[in-house]
């Protein structure tokens, strides 16, 4: 008698523990199924930010070009919304002109809204949102940096030059300045040729590792010296050698002007390229084309060894050697001048119109 009802109690009491489970089991795949359904509605709203987000810095970059012109900045913002399937009417776009100290350089912003549809937060009533992003771009000229060659190139040199014209980089013996043919020393001196240590050739051959700047620069951009040492003399073994050396260590692929710079499709303003990314040395992953050098631009040479002023910074694609190599009093460096809106491996500094180049990025 005791047995059978301990029996029963048993059987009771294991009904009504599966009864518990059961109801527990559905409780948390109900929790899951909301926290899925949470997760996904968040996913997709994070990722709508983020190609909110991405549009947002395409259009400021295409936008900045354009400064400090107004009209052309709203007219290309407009554009590149198109591009990127923004509606211009979601889109809100302030330009802040340049007024030094305060505002150093030109900057555009942009700001972009969107509506966002959530597909399980409608169960909870909640079946839309918004979603925001701004990014806000500057334009800038080269304040200075390092990894500039030591060839210095005078104003007077580069005035009425255009776009892929043909510049004297290094004159020969004969047509020299008191003594001076265009080399500068930024890490230092160097004579014969390149085969020992030799400051002037490193500087040629992989562009300097000291920083120098532009004359009138504030030091919060740049902190070097706005000066340098001519380098008299003929060098021809050093000049030789170092040029070679950027030559022959410049993939085929980038060994052409017209392989190199393009059309800048990005901005409506006259005479500007744009070097093609896989050619840009500024950028990791391309093509090796050290044929693109930055050349400090000075006032003017001067007797003998003696101190310069640089005042801008110029890129070139470098040709060669003129007329006759580079042997006894002959050693021409002919580089083609261009110009560009890009980055180019210098620092950014207060915008000048003047300037021989300009490039932009984002601040915001």
């Amino acid at each position: 008698m005791v047995l059978s009802i301990l029996a029963t109690l048993l059987r009771r009491v294991h009904r009504e523990q599966r009864g518990q489970v059961l109801w527990l089991t559905a409780f948390l795949i109900s929790v899951l199924g909301g926290m899925t359904a949470i997760a996904v509605d968040i996913g997709g709203l994070s990722a709508h930010r983020r190609d909110l987000q991405n549009d947002a810095d395409a259009i400021a970059l295409a936008a900045s070009l354009e400064l400090p012109n107004e009209t052309n900045t709203r007219a290309k913002a407009n554009e590149w919304a198109g591009k990127n399937g923004v509606d211009p009417a979601q889109m809100t776009v302030t330009i802040i002109h340049q007024n030094p100290p305060t505002e150093p350089n030109p900057k555009v912003r942009v700001e972009l809204e969107d509506g966002h549809d959530f597909t399980f937060a409608r169960l909870i009533g909640i079946s839309s949102g918004t979603v925001a992003a701004k990014a806000a771009a500057i334009k800038s000229s080269a304040s200075g940096g390092e990894n500039v060659v030591p060839l210095g190139v005078t104003q007077n040199t580069l005035l009425g030059v255009g776009l892929g014209d043909e510049v004297v980089l290094r004159y020969d013996f004969s047509d020299s300045t008191n003594g001076n043919t265009g080399p500068i020393r930024i890490d230092g001196g160097g004579v014969g040729n390149c085969s020992t240590s030799n400051a002037f050739c490193d500087g040629v051959m992989y562009g300097s590792e000291n920083v120098v700047c532009a004359e009138g620069v504030d030091s919060g951009y740049c902190d070097g010296p706005t000066t340098a040492d001519t380098q008299p003399g003929n060098l021809i073994g050093a000049m030789r050698d170092s040029i070679d050396y950027r030559l022959d260590h410049t993939d085929a692929e980038c060994d052409e002007f017209t392989e190199v710079f393009e059309d800048d499709p990005t901005t409506d303003e006259p005479d500007v390229w744009r070097i093609v990314e896989e050619c840009n040395p500024y950028l990791v992953g391309g093509y090796d084309s050290l044929r693109v050098i930055i050349v400090p631009v000075i006032e003017q040479l001067c007797n003998g060894s003696c101190e310069v002023t640089i005042v801008d910074f110029a890129l070139f694609f470098l040709e060669g050697f003129g007329n006759g190599g580079c042997t006894g009093n002959d050693c021409e460096i002919i580089g083609r001048f261009v110009r560009v809106n890009q980055s180019v491996g210098l620092l950014a500094g207060t915008f000048d119109p003047s300037s021989f180049n300009s490039f932009v990025r984002l601040v915001e």
